[in-house]
C-alpha cells in the first residue's frame, strides 16, 4: 500500500497543455477515481503517475519516495489497461506470470503467486486457456491477476470494464470492489463512465481541461457540487441549468418565472445567474404547481421515468425523473415544481453560492 502525491504535475505536447498543475494526496488504501469528459486529462494523468509518459513540470511521490524521474519498473505501480494487454500465444497462467519471470522469480514461486491470484479471482479452471478461448470478462480478471502477483503498491485501472457489455460491467465493478476490500491497496481508476465512479470510489476526482474541478465523497459531490460544471457533470439525468437573476427576495428563470429565496441574503442573491435543480427534485402534480409542462420525451425504466419537458409558453427544456405511479405519455401536460431547499444558486463565474 502506498500514498500517492502530485505536486504541480504538468503535462505539455508540444504548445498545447494537456495537464495544467494538478495537486492532489491519494492516501493509504484509498480507492480514487478520475472523471470527467473525453479529453478532459484523466488518462494523461494516470500514465503520468504511472511513468508511461514524462512530466513536463511538478512532482509525484510514492510511499514517500520522488519518483518523478524513474521508469515505470521501478516505479512499484501496477497498471490495468482497457485492452486486457494480453499476450495471444500464452496461456492465462503464464500470462499473469509473465511479469515475475522477468523479475528473475523461481518456477515454484511463481506457481504459487500465479495459482494466489486465480483463486482470489475464481479463474483457477481457466488458467490453461489462451486468450482467444477467454469472455471479455475473463480476459480482464486475467490481466488484474498479473498485476495483483507482483504485489505493487497500487493499481492503476485505464477505463478497465469500457470493452464488456452491460451486466458485465456491474459484475466487474462488484469484483474490484471486492478485490479492494480484501487486499487493501491504493487504487487509482480512470472512467468516463459516472455511475462506475459514484458506486466504486472512496473520492472522486473530477477534471476538465487538464484541471481539477472537485475532489470529494460521491454523495458530497452529489449534494454540495462546487460549479455548474460538476454539477452538471454528477448525477444521471444531469442537472437542470437555467438562467436566472435576483429581483428583490426572489430569482427570476428566464426572464418570467419567479421563485421566492428568502433563506438567502440579498447581496448573496443578487450575484446570481444560473438556477439548478435535479430532474429527481421536480414534483409532479396533475392540477397545480409553479410551472406548467408539456412532455416531448419519454424513457421508460421499469421502475421510473424520464421525461424531457418543455415549461408552456417558454423556450425551456427540462429534464425530469420521476417513479410517479402515473405514467405519462408524449404531448400530456402537468405541473412541476421543485424542492426549493435541494435547489442551487450559481453566479456569473459558475461557482455555487451558499
Amino acid at each position: 500500500m502506498a500514498k500517492i502525491s502530485l505536486n504541480g504535475v504538468k503535462k505539455a505536447f508540444g504548445s498545447i497543455d494537456v495537464i495544467k498543475g494538478v495537486d492532489l494526496d491519494i492516501d493509504d488504501g484509498e480507492f480514487v477515481v478520475f472523471v470527467g469528459p473525453s479529453g478532459c486529462g484523466k488518462s494523461t494523468l494516470l500514465r503520468l503517475i504511472c511513468g508511461l509518459e514524462e512530466v513536463s513540470g511538478g512532482g509525484i511521490v510514492v510511499d514517500g519516495r520522488q519518483v518523478t524521474n524513474l521508469p515505470p519498473s521501478e516505479r512499484q505501480l501496477a497498471m490495468v489497461f482497457q485492452s486486457y494487454a494480453l499476450y495471444p500465444h500464452m496461456t492465462a497462467a503464464r500470462n499473469i506470470g509473465f511479469g515475475l519471470r522477468i523479475a528473475g522469480f523461481d518456477k515454484q514461486t511463481v506457481e504459487k503467486k500465479v495459482l494466489e491470484a486465480a483463486k482470489m479471482l475464481e479463474i483457477e479452471d481457466l488458467l490453461e486457456r489462451r486468450p482467444r478461448d477467454l469472455s471479455g470478462g475473463q480476459r480482464q480478471r486475467v490481466a488484474i491477476g498479473r498485476a495483483i502477483v507482483r504485489s505493487p503498491k497500487a493499481f492503476l485501472f485505464d477505463e478497465p470494464l469500457s470493452n464488456l457489455d452491460a451486466a458485465l460491467r456491474v459484475q466487474m465493478r462488484k469484483e474490484l470492489m471486492n478485490l479492494h476490500e480484501s487486499i487493501k491497496t491504493t487504487m487509482i481508476y480512470v472512467t468516463h463512465d459516472q455511475v462506475e465512479a459514484m458506486t466504486m470510489a472512496d473520492r472522486i476526482v473530477v477534471l476538465k481541461d487538464g484541471e481539477i474541478m472537485q475532489v470529494d465523497s460521491p454523495s458530497n459531490l452529489y449534494r454540495n457540487p462546487k460549479n455548474t460544471f460538476v454539477a452538471g457533470f454528477i448525477g444521471s439525468p444531469t442537472m437542470n441549468l437555467i438562467p436566472a437573476q435576483a429581483v428583490n427576495n426572489s430569482l427570476q428563470l428566464d426572464g418570467a418565472i419567479s421563485l421566492l429565496y428568502e433563506h438567502i441574503e440579498h447581496n448573496k442573491l443578487r450575484r446570481v445567474a444560473t438556477f439548478g435543480v435535479r430532474p429527481e427534485h421536480l414534483k409532479i402534480s396533475p392540477k397545480s404547481g409553479l410551472w406548467e409542462v408539456k412532455v416531448l420525451l419519454v424513457e421508460e425504466h421499469g421502475s421510473e421515468e424520464f421525461y424531457q419537458v418543455c415549461i408552456q409558453g417558454l423556450n425551456q427544456t427540462l429534464e425530469v425523473r420521476s417513479n410517479n405511479s402515473k405514467i405519462y405519455k408524449k404531448g400530456d401536460t402537468f405541473w412541476l415544481t421543485p424542492e426549493i431547499e435541494k435547489t442551487f444558486i450559481f453566479d456569473d463565474d459558475g461557482n455555487t453560492i451558499t
